[in-house]
């Protein structure tokens, strides 16, 4: 269940500002919190649905959906499939969010928020000290979301608001250098 807050958390921070803000307080302990999961689902699908339903061959918008995944799949690679995809996808986010804040994309402060959240639904909010950065940084470059040995990432603005990149591709190119300054920063 916990692995599942991941992509919920997600929709939030790509999409919904007050989606984000309403989990906050609740997903320490959802079970608590009578019919909380319903509406969390609810929300979550329609989020999904919404930037399926504006891009249905993943070419715009729907990359948004991406957040988190980059970084997410090649820590989940790198464990052996040890790590549940959420809590890798966590982790990503966390990475990915502060790729966004060294870059100028990603408003400051963003990447706690995440990590505060992240953190109240027990996921993991560090790559583990055994995933050596350029071992994660080269797990990155297998990942469905490299291109011609380019690697993208979905990138937030800001809790709530995806960055439609540069040219409106929904990705943007990241230099070698900030991904590992990024996941040397506590990653």
């Amino acid at each position: 269940m916990r692995a599942g807050l991941a992509e919920a958390i997600k929709h939030g921070a790509i999409a919904d500002a007050e989606y984000f803000a309403w989990m906050k307080p609740t997903v320490a302990d959802p079970a608590a919190a009578g019919d909380y999961l319903a509406q969390l689902v609810l929300r979550s699908v329609q989020i999904k649905a919404d930037v399926v339903g504006r891009d249905e061959r993943e070419s715009g918008p729907r990359k948004m959906l991406n957040f988190g995944h980059t970084v997410g799949h090649a820590v989940e690679s790198l464990s052996g499939f040890r790590l549940l995809h959420g809590e890798a996808i966590a982790i990503g986010m966390i990475v990915e969010s502060r790729i966004g804040e060294r870059m100028g994309i990603t408003a400051a402060g963003t990447t706690e928020a995440l990590r505060e959240v992240i953190a109240a639904a027990g996921l993991p909010v560090r790559v583990a000290p055994e995933y050596l950065p350029e071992r994660v940084l080269e797990a990155t470059r297998s990942d469905k979301k490299a291109r011609q040995g380019r690697v993208e990432y979905s990138l937030i603005e800001r809790i709530g608001m995806a960055s439609a990149g540069l040219d409106g591709r929904w990705a943007w190119g990241v230099e070698d250098e900030v991904v590992m300054e990024a996941l040397g920063a506590g990653g």
